[in-house]
Formats: C-alpha cells, sequence, structure tokens
C-alpha cells in the first residue's frame, strides 16, 4: 500500500530573500534620506534669501529716509552722469525761511571697507566674503560726527557687474559699486548689492529704489 506523501507549505524566508528585503529597505530609506535632505537645503537656501533680501530691504528704506528731503543743490559729487557714486555727501532741508529752505549738517551715505577688509581680492577678515563692505550713514559731517552701520556684507562690485568699463548688467552705470546712487534729472536711483556666505558658496541679493529729489 503507497502512502501519500504530503507537501508541507514552507515557511518564512531564506536567506537570500532576506538579504534582499533588507537591501531594498536599505534602499529605499537612504531614498528618503536624500529626498528629506535636499528638502531641507532648499528650504534653508529658501530661508537665507529671504533674511538676505530683508536686511537689504531695511538698509535701502534707511538710506532712502535719508535723502527724501535732499536738495538737488546740496549733493556732493553730483552723481550725474554714467558712473554715479559709492559715497555722497548732502544736506535735508531742516525749514523754510520765507520761501527759501533751511539747509542742515551735512551727512553722508557711503560704502566703506568692513573692519579688517583690505581692497586685495583676498578675504582678509575671515569671514568668507572678499573685499566686502558696510553702508554708513555719517551726521554731522566734520563736526561731532556720528557714525551709524546700516547693513554689512555690501559687495564690492554690483550684481552681474565687472571691472572692466562697460555696463556689465544692463542698468544705466559703470562699474558700480555694491552701493551705488545715481541722478537722472532730479531722481535719485539708489542700488544695493548684498552678499552672504553659505557652505555652498555665496547667495546675492540685489534690491533698487529711487526717490524724487527737491530742486
Amino acid at each position: 500500500m503507497k502512502h501519500a506523501c504530503s507537501l508541507r507549505p514552507r515557511a518564512g524566508f531564506t536567506l537570500v530573500e532576506l538579504a534582499i528585503a533588507v537591501a531594498l529597505f536599505l534602499l529605499l530609506m537612504s531614498s528618503a534620506i536624500v529626498a528629506a535632505r535636499g528638502g531641507m537645503e532648499a528650504f534653508r537656501s529658501s530661508q537665507d534669501l529671504s533674511d538676505l533680501e530683508t536686511r537689504a530691504r531695511r538698509a535701502l528704506d534707511r538710506a532712502v529716509f535719508e535723502l527724501l528731503p535732499v536738495g538737488g543743490t546740496e549733493l556732493s559729487p553730483d552723481p550725474e552722469g554714467q558712473f554715479g557714486t559709492d559715497a555722497l555727501e548732502f544736506r535735508q532741508a531742516v525749514g523754510l525761511a520765507g520761501t527759501a529752505p533751511v539747509w542742515g549738517e551735512r551727512r553722508s551715505l557711503s560704502l566703506q571697507l568692513a573692519p579688517g577688509e583690505l581692497d586685495d581680492g583676498l578675504d582678509n577678515d575671515g569671514n568668507g566674503l572678499v573685499d566686502d563692505g558696510e553702508l554708513v550713514l555719517v551726521r554731522d559731517v566734520g563736526g561731532a560726527e556720528q557714525r551709524i552701520v546700516l547693513c554689512r556684507g555690501v559687495r564690492e562690485l554690483a550684481e552681474g557687474e565687472a571691472p572692466n568699463g562697460d555696463d556689465d548688467n544692463g542698468n544705466g552705470v559703470v562699474d558700480e559699486a555694491g552701493f551705488n546712487v545715481h541722478r537722472v534729472d532730479n531722481v535719485l536711483f539708489v542700488r544695493l548689492t548684498l552678499e552672504e556666505p553659505v557652505p555652498t558658496g555665496s547667495i546675492l541679493r540685489t534690491l533698487e529704489t529711487s526717490v524724487r529729489i527737491r530742486n
């Protein structure tokens, strides 16, 4: 009499199947980590740009606030022409004597090298930027001067500009610095480029605004 042999179902995994499952799991986990890291880096980059723009906007707004009551005859130098200037002295109208304006103390807005920085193409102060500067407001020039730093990380040259005698970025100014005031008729165009070091290099943000000056 023949006995029927019954086949028992196989339970568990073989070592090969287990190794394949572990490898697939690790592959999926590494892909998820890479995707998450990429998302975090994108978020951080976006946040860095937003913070840089906020700094630039605050500094530019402050500079324009200083220039609002300025008279066209009270600018030194007069920033007409193709270059503009990165160092402007001015006087604000503080009142009237009859119909004539009364001008206040001399003030200045200028791009100055950051402390410890030299104009030599090197990062002398070790902050990750080369030849960077500060936008500085000085009240009562030549008197009891008060120096106020409006922002740091101002680029030596404006975004897209190179020191070659050309208007590389097409904004109507030649070889302009990271801070530049340019006069066209009775309108001052104020431009500011900030740079911030990041792990992958640096990021830039350029803002521009204008203000109509008094005759």
